[in-house]
């Protein structure tokens, strides 16, 4: 084997190896918060790496209400419904009640030979069958080896993708064609990512720079080769790429400015301040006044503080399963030394391994400090409450204090702040970073009422077993 062998074999392994790390559950995440679009292509060159994809999407066409379609080729019939009982799919029930159908390619695609535009009025027929009988839509999910069988050129069957990606904004549908990297050439790879405007590559979920609209595709013959607007994608995906690291350098910069030099000169005000209000020649307005100069300043210092600590947390987040139990009673025990005279109480205590950050202590540390330190009751109090599905366990932190200021909220669930609207601080920040790396969710679910929710997904059984195999 070659330099050049050896280098695809050793980038064929470590997609592999990616695609391995993102598990069932986190796939599951992935379709249920990305912002799907009407048609996507899937990209694969394992058999395991495919099944997994297409059960999870499925799996959550399924879940948000969708009739399923799934056209099955290259694998057989009992290989797709394995992989969709392994991703919590009830199958035998969901076929029986009509959810599910799973026929054959060839039969759909070839049975009175391949015909691009009887092809869309399939599609959309059954879109419309399915609406009608109380569906939100259409989720079908394709395996493309039957075009192999099919009369003329591969092109022929990209005008078929082109027209069906023109139908499917009318369409109540959202598609996966899928395609074996290991049976269709680089060429028709190539040529099958213009019309998919995202695509599914590793188990991940990217938006298609190559994409090209219907209507651009037809006024070419041959888009594929169009040098110019490959130029101009690759241009543009440069100077974006530059522009990330120079923004990157800059923060970086600028949060060593702030998190070092200014707590550096602030400790030094705050020494001279301490200097002065030792001094018996202030009057009690003036001390009144160095006091409130000492507090802002001493809160500056502590925010600072915070950022550094933010950004080791969550620099380098690792997911892995986690016993949420002991994670849950770390974070109690640190929060009831830290402030002894707090009432810290947890009821339906959680038990059960979730997909977490290991930072998740962290979370719960923070999650609970904030509950306890935002209130006037004496002794403080706080609440901790676990909820569990098939899925998910939820955990959800209280006080008997005021609601958690809306510009709080609203900054966290937009997921940005602006200039003149932003939050009070890091710790509620720390807390989302820390579930969302390992794909959950934060939420207020009351505006009345402090409670702060964090969603954590179940680890499978095959996940556990990964991470503690037996000796």
């Amino acid at each position: 084997m070659d330099s050049g062998e050896r280098g695809r074999e050793r980038e064929r392994t470590q997609g592999r190896t990616s695609a391995a790390s993102r598990t069932p559950a986190v796939l599951r995440s992935e379709f249920a918060t990305a912002d799907l679009c009407r048609h996507l292509a899937l990209f694969y060159e394992f058999r395991d790496v495919q099944l997994t994809s297409a059960a999870a999407f499925v799996d959550h066409g399924l879940r948000t209400g969708h009739r399923c379609l799934y056209l099955v080729d290259d694998t057989d019939r009992e290989e797709i419904e394995s992989a969709l009982r392994r991703a919590g799919v009830d199958v035998d029930d969901r076929i029986d009640a009509g959810d599910l159908v799973v026929r054959d390619a060839t039969d759909v695609y070839l049975e009175s030979g391949f015909d691009p535009d009887r092809m869309v009025q399939t599609v959309t027929d059954a879109c419309h069958e399915s609406v009608s009988e109380g569906y939100e839509g259409l989720f079908v999910a394709g395996e493309n080896t039957w075009c192999f069988r099919a009369e003329g050129s591969f092109d022929h069957v990209l005008e078929f993708e082109a027209s069906f990606d023109a139908a499917c904004p009318e369409l109540p549908v959202v598609a996966l064609c899928q395609y074996d990297l290991s049976r269709f050439s680089g060429r028709s790879a190539a040529k099958a990512l213009w019309t998919h405007e995202q695509v599914v590559y590793r188990n991940t979920i990217c938006e298609n720079p190559y994409y090209v609209p219907p209507e651009e595709y037809r006024s070419d013959a041959s888009p594929e080769s169009n040098a110019r607007l490959l130029l101009a994608q690759t241009h543009d995906l440069t100077r974006n790429r530059r522009l990330v690291e120079e923004r990157e350098q800059r923060l970086s910069v600028v949060n060593r400015v702030l998190r070092h030099n200014i707590r550096n000169d602030l400790n030094t005000i705050i020494g001279t301040l301490g200097l002065l209000a030792e001094s018996d020649r202030l009057g009690s307005d003036e001390r009144e006044h160095l006091e409130v100069a000492t507090e802002y300043t001493e809160r500056v210092v502590q925010m600072a503080e915070k950022a550094r600590y933010v950004q080791r947390t969550v620099e380098n987040p690792t997911v892995e399963p986690t016993d949420l139990e002991s994670v849950v009673e770390r974070a109690v025990n640190h929060v009831e030394e830290a402030y002894p005279d707090a009432r810290v109480t947890v009821t339906n205590r959680p038990r059960g391994t979730v997909l977490a950050d290991t930072n998740l202590d962290v979370a719960l540390v923070e999650a609970l400090t904030n509950a306890v330190i935002h209130q006037d009751d004496e002794p403080p109090s706080a609440t901790l409450t676990a909820s569990e599905s098939a899925d998910v366990i939820e955990l959800e932190v209280s006080n008997p204090g005021p609601p958690i200021p809306e510009p709080d909220r609203r900054a966290l669930r937009q997921g940005h702040e602006t200039p003149l609207e932003h939050g009070s601080g890091l710790g509620l920040w720390l807390v989302k970073w820390v579930v969302e790396n390992g794909h959950g969710t934060l939420s207020f679910p009351e505006e009345e009422t402090c409670i702060l929710r964090l969603e954590l997904l179940r680890a499978s059984t095959r996940e556990r077993d990964e991470e503690n195999p037996k000796p």
